[in-house]
């Protein structure tokens, strides 16, 4: 094999390797709308969503690792959903979402073309078309294939409620009611915003032109879709450990704790007016996040469990 093969990203690898002294392309605005619309405070700090787009990235280029691996071992000259989909398979209840939001795909694009048809009432021209629910015929042959038992299978007629997401449903609706018109309008549109929307810029984030195998377009479909998820388990995680970390009211050492949590996690070069200034903030605090890495390292990134080890960003907090 040669070392191309033997290293499917290495024309990447030290590209990432400098990642955070010389990247040309950032997410860090994009992200700051959408730790608002996922719970965030309506100007998330520049240097949180910086923090949050190290970890995401990085973990998203551990997964094209990864999956270019499993891409070669099959003899595939490009990343294809199956190769996410297998490296998945061990956390059901991420595949049931990844199977879910294959589904809302093919279901959005049968109905944009049903809206482009001129003849749209006809109800079953478009349920049997492999064209139009390809992705979820892509899923079912392949999880067919490595299906020994039937448990992967039932994961596409499964319909139960996926509690993490009606529970951040609920904390978000509770949020828009103390909004204004200007603030929900803010909302609304960070709501909208998403990877997927910014296509050629994620891939460019990525650096998907200098891989030696590629992700085709529904393996960055895909892979949008992850890290979106993955900023949302983040703050998510992040909004617990501030809940925890603010004093309670009649808890005399409530104060204590919080001021304890934050000198902490500060940096030595940051004084202590800093760091009354940043616990004062309503905002996600870069500590916050550090601390929920550390509580819930299992639990963040497109697969599990989360890898601390193999996480540059995430070692640089510790180290």
């Amino acid at each position: 094999m040669s070392n191309s093969a033997a290293s499917p990203m290495g024309a990447s690898s030290t590209s990432m390797a400098g990642r955070g002294s010389g990247k040309t392309t950032s997410f860090i605005p994009e992200l700051q709308s959408m730790m608002f619309a996922l719970g965030d405070s309506r100007r998330p700090l520049h240097e949180t969503a910086a923090l949050v787009e190290d970890i995401v990235h990085t973990q998203l280029i551990n997964l094209l690792h990864q999956a270019a691996e499993v891409a070669l071992l099959r003899g595939a000259r490009v990343i294809s959903p199956e190769d996410i989909i297998f490296l998945m398979r061990k956390d059901k209840k991420k595949m049931r979402r990844l199977l879910k939001y294959m589904q809302f795909r093919d279901f959005k694009s049968k109905l944009m073309k049903t809206v482009d048809d001129e003849d749209p009432l006809d109800p079953d021209k478009y349920s049997s078309s492999s064209s139009v629910n390809k992705r979820q015929r892509l899923a079912q042959d392949f999880l067919g294939s490595i299906d020994q038992t039937g448990e992967f299978l039932a994961l596409l007629e499964d319909e139960e409620v996926d509690e993490v997401k009606q529970e951040r449903m609920e904390r978000l609706e509770k949020q828009t009611r103390s909004m204004d018109s200007s603030q929900y309008s803010d909302f609304c549109e960070s709501r909208q915003l998403s990877f997927s929307k910014k296509a050629s810029k994620f891939r460019e984030w990525l650096d998907c032109s200098s891989l030696d195998v590629k992700p085709n377009a529904v393996s960055m479909e895909i892979l949008s879709y992850l890290a979106y998820e993955t900023v949302a388990q983040i703050v998510d995680l992040a909004l617990l450990v501030k809940q925890d970390m603010t004093p309670k009211t009649g808890d005399p050492f409530g104060h204590a704790i919080s001021a304890t949590f934050f000198q902490y996690h500060s940096s030595s070069s940051e004084s202590a007016a800093a760091c009354g200034a940043e616990a004062q903030s309503s905002a996600i605090q870069p500590a916050h996040i550090r601390e929920a890495i550390r509580r819930y390292s299992h639990k963040i990134g497109p697969l599990s469990p989360f890898s601390v080890r193999n996480n540059r960003a995430v070692k640089e907090l510790y180290l």
